[in-house]
């Protein structure tokens, strides 16, 4: 009964001797080649970003007329409301049709 545990403890010590020296063989067969990470983003969600400084240099910047809103930079949080058409209203007089459009200020 003693040797049958002593020969069972010998061919798990030989099993991990030949498991270590395969691992060595697959080591070094690696060492000479050159391994390349691939790594894809699908999607990104970024909550709540933190911005500590915001610098605009408009040294080169030459603006003659501006009419309505100039945004520079990054607009966080910002809605843009959908462009309205600019489609005539018709109305029937008694001459015919009248078209009648929006001004710009309504707008």
């Amino acid at each position: 009964m003693f040797f049958k545990k002593r020969r069972d403890k010998e061919a798990d010590i030989d099993d991990l001797v030949k498991e270590i020296h395969e691992l060595k063989q697959v080591i070094q067969g690696m060492q000479g080649k050159h391994v390349e990470y691939h790594i894809h983003f699908d999607q990104v969600d970024i909550h709540d970003p933190n911005l500590e400084q915001l610098t605009f240099q408009l040294d080169h910047l030459d603006i003659d007329e501006l009419s309505g809103a100039l945004n520079m930079g990054n607009n966080f949080g910002v809605n843009v409301k959908p462009k309205t058409s600019s489609r005539p209203t018709l109305s029937r007089t008694d001459n015919g049709l009248k078209f009648s459009f929006k001004s710009k200020e309504d707008s």
